[in-house]
């Protein structure tokens, strides 16, 4: 039954391509293609986050929209997003939606640190970190926001973030100077990740579907994007540099006796 809901009936295709010129798949194709079994691309199809193939024939065949849409989709579940989540994401992306219609919407989502998290044990943990990491070494990792405990006893971190609270708890930083401080971090970066989101979608993603970006620049809007996520990380971490610069020497100044 799931399989004929794959073969929905679609407008046929000419034989050699996609609906809009591009390469076509099979199932089989299409599956390796993004490093997934069939039937997972069968279960997410079940889900409505990849509309059916183009027949021809008695064949279903995919074009480069539902390779791209199913990217997404694969992506999105590796970084952490629920499938609740993700099926609510994919439904806002038009039905008729391009390859490069949804490498923008790609763009906009995809994680701004250059590495997904992984999921550990505790023994693994202690490997990463290169020592015996015991209980009160943990808490004081999830205080800094270097690891998260899962519900189930793993543990989810990135090496970076490891290293960092390693180095904290090496300098004998008090957990209550490192939960405030991680309090302060994440109060002003909530509200900036929110004030930036927003200007990238008033600013290259409404204007990208209401058509406003010349036909010659929508295809690189794609790789704006990603590039202006690094970029924006320097910026915050340039202009914060110079904010506690400035916040200390006028401290000095204050203190300075006067006459």
């Amino acid at each position: 039954m799931l399989a004929r809901a794959m073969d929905h009936a679609m407008p046929a295709l000419p034989d050699g391509a996609g609906v809009d010129g591009s390469e076509r798949r099979t199932i089989d194709e299409l599956a390796a293609a993004v490093g997934l079994t069939v039937r997972t691309v069968r279960f997410y199809a079940s889900k409505g986050l990849l509309p059916p193939p183009h027949l021809v024939g008695r064949v279903g065949w995919y074009d480069d929209s539902h390779l791209a849409r199913l990217t997404l989709v694969r992506d999105l579940q590796e970084a952490g997003f629920t499938l609740q989540a993700i099926e609510g994401f994919v439904a806002r992306v038009p039905d008729d939606a391009t390859a490069d219609d949804i490498a923008v919407f790609h763009a906009l989502l995809a994680p701004w640190v250059a590495a997904a998290p992984d999921e550990v044990s505790r023994e693994e943990l202690d490997e990463l970190a290169g020592r015996r990491l015991d209980d009160v070494a943990v808490d004081d990792l999830v205080a800094a926001g270097s690891i998260e405990v899962l519900d189930d006893g793993r543990i989810r971190v990135r090496p970076a973030d490891l290293e960092l609270g390693l180095q904290l708890l090496d300098l004998g930083v008090p957990r209550a100077m490192i939960e405030r401080s991680r309090a302060l971090i994440d109060a002003a970066t909530g509200q900036l990740a929110e004030d930036l989101a927003a200007l990238l979608r008033q600013h290259l993603l409404r204007p990208y579907l209401q058509g406003q970006v010349p036909e010659e620049q929508r295809a690189a809007l794609a790789g704006v994007i990603a590039r202006l996520k690094p970029l924006t990380i320097q910026a915050v971490l340039a202009a914060m540099q110079s904010s506690v610069d400035r916040a200390v020497r006028e401290r000095v100044d204050r203190s300075r006796p006067t006459g």
